[in-house]
């Protein structure tokens, strides 16, 4: 509250000297976002280079990238969320989670890292013949694969509850722009400098430094960021049941319920090109080198328009931006299917792909903390990424089916993508009506 006051009620003076007073708190924020970004953008495509010299089947594929992390974060998310919200300790709410969590996600990078010495070592233990080593690496890489998703995904919900907790609401639409840049570049780098066509046969060692940044990113994040004080546990009694997901007030009660469903569609949406694309380099005839400069021609894009975007998404809110954001993303996707037919074709559709799915990101990144109350911010949110995930992992693997089906068509994540962002959009529509039919005003606004 009293940030929110200085921020908006000050003298420009004590408005400068409150701005200054978080700079230290957005320095090392920034820097857990370092080593986040680092994990989020590089992991999952050097754990696909590895894959791909495996095996290329595209229900494996979805339901390694897609159904199965949607299956952890469906089974894990509430409870860890609910169990943060109702945290009390010296350190806080939510940097206990993340500190013990980082050495945890960190460990199963290492055992991603060697997952072809650990099962050559298995199947000599075993004695199982070297017939079946390919199908022992994919089952230890599959092991870890699920063991870094389940940290990485309940950390991820806290990283961003901590952000949520302590930085003043007004600037959370620029501070997650700041968070996009730092992510963007990271991944611009990550792509133009070390995704390759030798990227399989140095994938270890990147995968070990990820594993030693992430480790020191969020150590020094933990050990410098204070969480503000919150209300003790019983002040946060909620209705049994689906009440617990009531919009507080009469004029939209269930207005979370189809803000969820709208943005579980709209970010499944983004699910096929993001997981399929690097296996469709092949159907184009692009080379690794290609794919990589195009992502990081993407995430420069990108980076141009995250702050842009994060102000528009204070000045206007995010439900607005989100929804512009998504029906270019359907029209742009639906005409990509159509259009693509070649190597510069791909390559084009695949950056626009890129760009209007960054801005969706951006301008939304702070849809939740500006609607959601702060003391049941986590789990609400997670209740948001059950919904998400129920729907990413029907959606993966009918995807993951349909590609098999038609013998690896991949143009058909372009048609996939469009159609089910147009209906995202059609929901988010409604949503956003409601939205201005209602006055809707979280009291996490009004704290």
């Amino acid at each position: 509250m009293g940030q929110k006051v200085l921020l908006r009620q000050a003298p420009p003076l004590l408005l400068a000297a409150g701005l200054a007073s978080l700079l230290p708190l957005c320095f090392f924020l920034l820097m857990g976002d370092l080593a986040w970004s680092l994990k989020e953008r590089a992991v999952q495509e050097v754990v696909k280079a590895q894959l791909r010299e495996f095996s290329r089947n595209p229900v494996l594929l979805n339901v390694m990238f897609g159904a199965l992390p949607a299956l952890l974060s469906l089974l894990f998310g509430p409870l860890v969320g609910a169990w943060s919200d109702r945290t009390r300790t010296r350190l806080g709410r939510r940097i206990p989670f993340l500190l013990c969590g980082a050495p945890l996600l960190s460990g199963s990078l290492v055992g991603l890292a060697y997952s072809e010495a650990l099962a050559d070592a298995l199947m000599a233990w075993f004695g199982i013949g070297p017939a079946f080593r390919r199908e022992a690496v994919i089952a230890c890489m599959a092991v870890f694969w699920a063991l870094f998703e389940l940290f990485s995904i309940t950390g991820n919900a806290l990283f961003i509850a901590l952000v949520n907790d302590t930085v003043p609401k007004p600037l959370l639409g620029r501070f997650f722009g700041l968070f996009r840049i730092v992510s963007l570049a990271v991944g611009a780098a990550f792509f133009y400098v070390v995704f390759g066509n030798d990227l399989p046969s140095f994938a270890r060692q990147v995968m070990l430094a990820i594993a030693a940044v992430y480790l020191a990113g969020f150590a020094l994040l933990c050990a410098f960021v204070r969480e503000p004080d919150c209300p003790p546990p019983s002040a946060l009694a909620a209705p049994p049941g689906l009440g617990r997901l009531r919009a507080p007030g009469g004029e939209a009660p269930w207005f979370y319920v189809l803000l969820f469903a709208a943005l579980g569609l709209a970010t499944t949406s983004l699910l096929p090109v993001n997981i399929n694309s690097y296996n469709a380099i092949s159907q184009f005839g692009v080379d690794r080198n290609s794919f990589g400069h195009a992502v990081a021609l993407t995430y420069c894009i990108s980076i141009v328009l995250a702050l842009p975007l994060g102000w528009l998404a204070d000045r206007v809110h995010p439900l607005r931006v989100g929804f512009a954001a998504l029906a270019l993303y359907a029209l742009c996707m639906l005409g990509a299917w159509l259009l693509v037919v070649g190597r510069t074709s791909f390559l084009i559709w695949f950056v626009v792909h890129g760009v209007l799915a960054g801005a969706f990101l951006t301008g939304t990144a702070a849809l939740l903390p500006a609607l959601l109350p702060r003391a049941r911010f986590s789990e609400l949110a997670a209740f948001s990424a059950s919904v998400t995930a129920l729907l990413a992992m029907v959606f993966t693997l009918a995807m993951g089916a349909a590609l098999d089906w038609s013998g690896s068509d991949f143009r058909l994540m372009f048609l996939a993508a469009g159609l089910v962002a147009l209906a995202g959009a059609c929901l988010w529509y409604g949503v956003l009506r409601l939205f201005r039919r209602a006055g809707f005003r979280s009291p996490s606004q009004d704290h």
